[in-house]
C-alpha cells in the first residue's frame, strides 16, 4: 500500500501562511517598530535560523529547551531552529563584539520556533520584534528598554495597556533566607507565577518554622500594584540584595515618571516568569481583552559570559502576532494604495508616478486595461481614496471621494496623502 501523503496544500501542524491584509499588517507594524528603533539608536541585527543545539540553548532553562525543533545534520551534528534571539545576539556579542565599545544596541525583526501547543497569536512558527540594550547595568538601561516598549506598543496604536515589572532578585534573596533548595524553590516559584497561594502555603509548610522569609514568601503575590508597594515590600527583608531589588525598581519608577509613562507600568512583585537567564528585572505586557502576554523582557547580566567576556544586558521580545490581535479594532487596510493608476496613464505618465512615489504617495498601476467603470467599482471596494482616470499635459484627471477635477501633477508631488 501507498505511503498516505498529505494534500498538496495542506501544511504542517503549528504553521500557518499571511497574504493580502493580514501580511500586509505585519509588515507595516514591522515597519513601524523598524522606524522607532532605528530612530532611539538601535541597529539591525540578523542571526541564523538555526546553530548547534548546545550553543544556542546556552542559559536558557528546561522550559525552553523542551520547546526546541532539533534537527540532526548529515555530519551528525544536532541543531536547533532558533528559539529565542537573545541568546543568540549573546553569542555573537562574546564571540565577535567583545572589544567594541559599549554599549551596544541592538534591534532584530525575525521568525522564531517552538515545539508547543499552538494558541491564539502564537503558532509553532510566529514573529518576534525586540531590542538588546548590553554593557550598560543601571536602571537608566532598564527604563530605556521599558520605554520603548510603551512606545512601541502605542506607535502600534495600542492604548490601554499594562507592564507588570518585577525583580527576580527579590525571589531569590526571600528563597535564600528561607533555605529553599534548587527544586523547592522552582516549586515555589510556579506556585508565585500561577497565584496559587494555598499552593504556595502548602510547598512552604516545610519552612513555616524560618519564620520572617517564610511569611515574605507568603506575601508576595499581594505586592502587586503602584510605586506604594515598594515600600511594604522594603519591609519583608534584611538581605543585601532584596534591598537592592526595591531600591533598582524604585529608580526605574522615577525615571519612568519623569517621562509621563509610569502609568503603563505596575510592579508585581510575585511574578517570577521568564527565561532561566534572567537575573535582575523581568516583565510582561498585556493588552485588553487577551489573556496572555503580548511582550516580555528582562535583564540578563550573566548570559553573554556563557559565550564571552560577562557584559550585562537587558532587553525585550514582542510577539507580532499577539500585538496585531490587540490592534483587531484598528485599521487593517494599513498597505492600501492612496492612487489607482488606469493603463493609459501608467503607460503615458510613467516618470510623474514615480515621483509620486518618491514623494511618498502608494501609488498601483492598472496592467490589466480595465475600463473605467471596473476600476472604479474596484477602487470603491478596496478603500482606495484617488483614482487617476486620464492625463493631459502637465494634469492629470482625479475621481476623489465621488469628485471629479483635473489636478497639475505638481500639486500632488508636493502634498503626500
Amino acid at each position: 500500500m501507498a505511503a498516505h501523503r498529505p494534500f498538496v496544500g495542506a501544511l504542517p501542524y503549528g504553521v500557518r501562511d499571511l497574504f493580502l491584509e493580514e501580511a500586509a499588517r505585519l509588515t507595516s507594524l514591522e515597519d513601524t517598530w523598524r522606524r522607532l528603533f532605528q530612530a532611539w539608536g538601535y541597529s539591525p541585527i540578523v542571526p541564523p535560523t538555526y546553530e548547534h543545539y548546545e550553543v544556542l540553548l546556552l542559559g536558557s532553562g528546561v522550559e525552553l529547551e523542551e520547546q526546541v525543533f532539533r534537527v540532526l545534520d548529515r555530519e551528525g551534528s544536532i541543531l536547533a531552529l532558533r528559539s529565542d534571539l537573545t541568546t543568540q545576539v549573546a553569542r555573537i556579542v562574546g564571540t565577535k563584539l567583545h572589544n567594541h565599545p559599549l554599549p551596544l544596541r541592538f534591534y532584530y525583526l525575525a521568525n522564531v520556533f517552538r515545539y508547543e501547543e499552538p494558541q491564539a497569536g502564537r503558532q509553532r512558527e510566529f514573529r518576534q520584534a525586540g531590542v538588546e540594550l548590553i554593557g550598560a547595568p543601571g536602571p537608566e538601561a532598564d527604563a530605556e528598554v521599558l520605554s520603548l516598549t510603551i512606545e512601541a506598543l502605542r506607535r502600534a496604536g495600542l492604548r490601554e495597556f499594562q507592564l507588570n515589572v518585577g525583580h527576580l532578585g527579590l525571589f531569590h534573596a526571600l528563597a535564600s533566607e528561607a533555605g529553599l533548595g534548587p527544586s523547592e524553590a522552582e516549586a515555589v516559584r510556579a506556585c508565585l507565577n500561577r497565584k496559587d497561594v494555598p499552593g504556595l502555603a502548602e510547598v512552604l509548610g516545610r519552612q513555616a518554622e524560618n519564620g520572617a522569609p517564610y511569611r515574605a514568601l507568603l506575601t508576595l503575590p499581594e505586592l502587586c500594584g503602584g510605586p506604594e508597594i515598594l515600600d511594604r515590600a522594603a519591609s519583608l527583608s534584611s538581605h543585601p540584595s532584596a534591598r537592592a531589588s526595591i531600591q533598582r525598581l524604585r529608580a526605574i519608577h522615577q525615571v519612568l515618571a519623569s517621562r509621563d509613562l509610569a502609568g503603563h507600568v505596575i510592579f508585581d512583585l510575585g511574578e517570577t516568569r521568564g527565561m532561566g537567564y534572567y537575573t535582575g528585572i523581568a516583565f510582561e505586557g498585556f493588552a485588553p481583552g487577551l489573556g496572555f502576554p503580548i511582550c516580555s523582557g528582562g535583564r540578563y547580566d550573566e548570559l553573554i559570559s556563557r559565550y564571552g567576556p560577562s557584559r550585562p544586558a537587558v532587553g525585550v521580545a514582542l510577539v507580532t502576532e499577539r500585538v496585531l490581535l490587540a490592534m483587531d479594532g484598528a485599521d487593517a487596510s494599513l498597505a492600501r494604495p492612496d492612487l489607482l493608476v488606469t493603463a493609459p496613464v501608467a503607460r503615458s505618465c510613467w516618470r510623474e508616478i514615480e515621483r509620486l512615489r518618491e514623494s511618498g504617495w502608494r501609488v498601483e498601476a492598472d496592467v490589466l486595461d480595465m475600463s473605467e467603470e471596473d476600476l472604479c467599482r474596484i477602487a470603491a471596494a478596496r478603500g482606495i481614496p484617488c483614482l487617476a482616470l486620464s492625463a493631459e499635459g502637465d494634469r492629470v484627471r482625479l475621481l476623489e471621494q465621488g469628485v471629479e477635477q483635473w489636478v497639475p501633477w505638481q500639486v500632488l508631488m508636493e502634498g503626500r496623502p
